[in-house]
């Protein structure tokens, strides 16, 4: 399930504030954006009022369905140019965000609409009855385990373990969820590849609208 919000926790950028300035920028209601990218307008208006945290599927969806990139919700960093894009992201600088199963770390962040979109993340589930659906979007996915283990469950093939060291690539339009199977919560670095992402035009790479969160 998606967690509760303390609203004195500041950790994640205000990926809600951002969601209705956007919203409201294109004059498009709650139902309206429902409708574009398949999640619940009350999921959505929860999210807008931080009373949940939303997976990144999820707000992969909502982003897809209002033609914006991740960048345009969790980070305000952006340059223009024309050629030759580079990202480096230093230790500490990762843009955080979390849902109730897994906490995210984006690297990368200042570059929108990038064909991978790279994390790391910390598994803090530990059985698949604690999801409330399984992440499922475009493209393929890697996953590496840095640190711990974890059961991968998907939809097609029977569950398997991967322990520190090793790693997994697959369909990630197959339903999927990771869980924790170590004594502590696993540390993992998921690299999600987007066919329909970096298509459009090259000023657009760069994100013009987002904000980062303040610092812990």
């Amino acid at each position: 399930m998606l967690r509760v919000r303390n609203a004195s926790d500041e950790r994640e950028p205000r990926i809600g504030e951002r969601l209705r300035e956007i919203r409201r920028r294109d004059s498009l209601t709650l139902q309206v954006v429902a409708d574009k990218s398949g999640v619940a307008a009350s999921t959505i208006s929860k999210i807008e009022n931080r009373q949940i945290s939303a997976s990144y599927d999820t707000l992969k969806k909502i982003c897809d369905g209002l033609s914006i990139s991740l960048e345009d919700l969790v980070n305000p960093a952006h340059r223009v140019f024309t050629s030759g894009r580079r990202a480096v992201t230093r230790l500490g600088e990762p843009i955080r965000f979390e849902s109730g199963q897994y906490d995210y770390q984006v690297h990368a962040s200042e570059l929108s609409r990038k064909s991978m979109v790279p994390f790391e993340m910390t598994v803090r589930a530990r059985k698949p009855d604690e999801f409330d659906h399984w992440s499922r979007h475009d493209g393929e996915e890697f996953v590496y385990v840095m640190n711990g283990a974890i059961m991968v469950h998907t939809e097609i093939y029977a569950p398997f373990r991967l322990s520190k060291g090793e790693s997994a690539y697959f369909d990630s339009g197959m339903g999927h969820i990771y869980v924790s199977v170590s004594k502590e919560d696993a540390q993992i670095l998921s690299i999600c590849y987007d066919p329909q992402s970096g298509r459009g035009d090259v000023q657009e790479f760069m994100s013009m609208t987002t904000q980062q969160a303040d610092a812990k």
